[in-house]
Parts: structure tokens; sequence; C-alpha cells
């Protein structure tokens, strides 16, 4: 019997594997079998009920107490005989899921694993929107990883670059070209996210087949530059990725790839933290990008407290010299009080954009939104 294609599959994929994990053996001594009997493998980690809450099965045979964090709550799993279940409500969207055991923070092999906050984190995707990540059948692009040694950095660093469906064979053959997007992930994250947690990639694929966007290549990086000095690590998430960025990514991209390589065909966008390097690269870079995406964050540095960028001969032609500047927040973002506070100093310096405010928190359901909003504004 022929199953229907579900284009919901990919809402359950990890960085770590595309399919949903649904095949590890209760026993690894088990060997390499080509079939696994229930009884023989882990139960389905969780599954939605039609009532929204999420019913959870874990699987901790020596466990004397199972605990799940999200970002805002707390759950207690009941265990019998090695199994730990329990049925929460636990919101909407991209739920990070912290298991912890007796105790000890650990990942569990049944949920997603993205990254987030400096590590690697389980995760669920629930209901509200996420049907924006959702791939038509369409053509798909490709997401390359690509690896340089920076100078910058003094590191070897890689790339995630999505190319679309039409950049094959043929637009070589008629010398088809690019405009190119640099997006950047929040703190604590790295240029996996807007693949893995955000799927711009589906999101892209979906509105450069509804000729929705155009056709462009999109450069993720990670933005967390970090150095060590004495006994402490810094992230240089300011001027060492500005000029890492503009020094070497951004040459690197327009030599490799059919990229236009000039200001009406580049675009910067970014959330939470690679809002805030966003908006410190093109204010002080205002003859590099025609298109500025600032998702849930800043125009000023909350972080370090930097504000070279923001002086009033920034500010004053910023406006003007960008073609579109796009802003956007969910209206239950912790930040929201700066955003406010952003609001009026581009008003002070009549800094026209765009503005909106999502349903939402500092989420990912909100930044989809935010990509997919704005890719339909840019390189038109």
């Amino acid at each position: 019997m022929n199953r229907e294609i579900s284009d919901r599959e990919i809402s359950v994929s990890s960085g770590l594997s595309f399919r949903e994990t649904s095949m590890i053996p209760l026993d690894d001594a088990m060997g390499p079998v080509m079939h696994y009997p229930y009884d023989k493998v882990y139960p389905k980690a969780y599954e939605v009920t039609e009532k929204g809450t999420v019913r959870f099965h874990l699987y901790f045979p020596n466990a004397g107490r199972v605990i799940l964090r999200t970002l805002t709550d707390t759950f207690e799993l009941t265990g019998k005989d090695g199994h730990w279940t329990g049925e929460y409500m636990v919101g909407t969207g991209f739920v990070v899921i912290f298991p912890s055991v007796d105790g000890n923070d650990t990942l569990y092999p049944g949920f997603p694993i993205g990254f987030g906050g400096n590590r690697p984190i389980n995760y669920i995707e629930l209901g509200e929107d996420v049907g924006r990540a959702e791939p038509l059948r369409c053509s798909h692009g490709t997401v390359s990883m690509d690896y340089f040694n920076s100078r910058v950095t003094g590191k070897l660093e890689r790339l995630y670059v999505y190319l679309p469906p039409d950049c094959g064979s043929g637009a070589k053959r008629t010398g088809k070209q690019y405009p190119v997007l640099y997006l950047q992930h929040g703190h604590g994250e790295n240029e996996t996210a807007w693949v893995n947690q955000g799927k711009v990639n589906f999101i892209l694929d979906q509105l450069i087949s509804e000729k929705k966007a155009e056709s462009m290549i999109v450069v993720m990086c990670n933005g967390m530059v970090s150095f060590e000095q004495e006994d402490e690590i810094f992230v240089g998430a300011v001027e060492k990725f500005e000029e890492f960025l503009i020094r070497e990514v951004i040459p690197y991209v327009e030599h490799k790839y059919r990229a236009f390589g000039d200001k009406p065909h580049r675009a910067m966008a970014g959330l939470s933290m690679g809002s805030m390097q966003t908006s410190v690269i093109t204010l002080k870079n205002q003859d590099l990008f025609d298109y500025v995406g600032i998702f849930s964050g800043f125009v000023r540095d909350i972080l370090s407290g930097y504000t070279e960028h923001v002086k009033a001969e920034y500010l004053d032609t910023y406006g003007e010299k960008a073609a579109y500047i796009f802003r956007a927040m969910g209206d239950q973002d912790i930040f929201l009080e700066e955003f406010y506070r952003d609001d009026k100093l581009l008003e002070e310096h009549h800094v026209k954009h765009e503005r909106v405010l999502y349903s939402g928190a500092h989420e990912w359901k909100v930044w989809q939104r935010c990509v997919y909003d704005f890719a339909q504004k840019i390189f038109r």
C-alpha cells in the first residue's frame, strides 16, 4: 500500500538526521539487522494530541527522576520500568526541550537535535505557522558547506550557502548571476541555525517556485567569532565579525559563486544578535548593502554597548542610502522595550523603513515569518 507523501516530514528533521529518528535499538548489542520489533526500539518520544497537548514517552532504564524543561516551564515525567511518560501543554512553534535525568542535563536521541545557547539542544516543532517551513512539491535548491582558512579569526571557518533551484548547469551556460543575502543567526547559535531550525532553504524554495521572491544566494556564517585572552573566552561579535564578513566572506562568495557583486544586489539580515550585527555593519558600510533586515532585535548594540555605528553621520543618511530597511519583532518579545527605544532613535533621524509586529515571542516562528516576508521585498 502506497503511503501519501507528507509535506510535514521536514518539520521533524534535525541537524543530524533528515528523517525522523524512529529506529533506535534498546540494546546496542542487537547489531545490524533489517527489522526492529516495536518492543526492541525506543518508544516514539512525543505525539501531539487532538487537544493540542504533547504526550511524552522517554526511555531511561536506570533513572530515578526525569524532568523536561522548556525556556519557560518545567514538567515532571512519571516513571515505570524505565519508561517515563507525561502529557502537557508546551506551547507552539519551535520549542526547545532540555531533558534532565537525576539532575544532569542530557540530549535525548528521540528528539530532533539542533544548536543553540552555545550547545547542542533538543527541540520539537508544534502547530502554529510551522507550515511556513514545509516545502511544496517543487524544485529545491541546495545547501553547500564551504570551508576556508580565515586570517581574521585564525581558524578554519565554515559557511552554509543556499543556492536556488535554477543555480545549476543551465545558469552556468547562460552566465546568469544572482543577488546575495547574508543572513545571520542569534547569540549562542551558529551557521547551521537558519537551515536546521529556521528551514530557510525550504521557505525560499517555496517563494521562488511561486514567483514571490527572486532567485538568490543566501550565505550563513558563524557570528560567534571567539578568541581566548588570558583565562577568558571573548566573543568578537561586533568589530571582529564586521572585519571577517567584509574582508573575507563577501570576497570569497563573490569570487566562487555567480554573484553580481554590487550594492543593489547585496542584502544583509539577522535575528537577535544577528540583527545587531546587521545594524552595525550596514550603518557603517552604507555603500555595500541596499537591503537590510533587522529581525527581533536591535539598531543599538545592547550586548556589548558598542556605539560607533549610531553616530548621527550614519543615522542621518541610513534611510536614504538603503533601498529597503525592514524591522520586525514579536509582540510578546522580552526585548520589546528595546524595540520601542530603537523606534524613537530612528524617528529622530528620519530613517524611513518598514516596521512590523508579529504575534509571538523571541522565537523561531517569528523569525521564519520575518525571512518569509523580507525575502519577498528584496532584489525587486
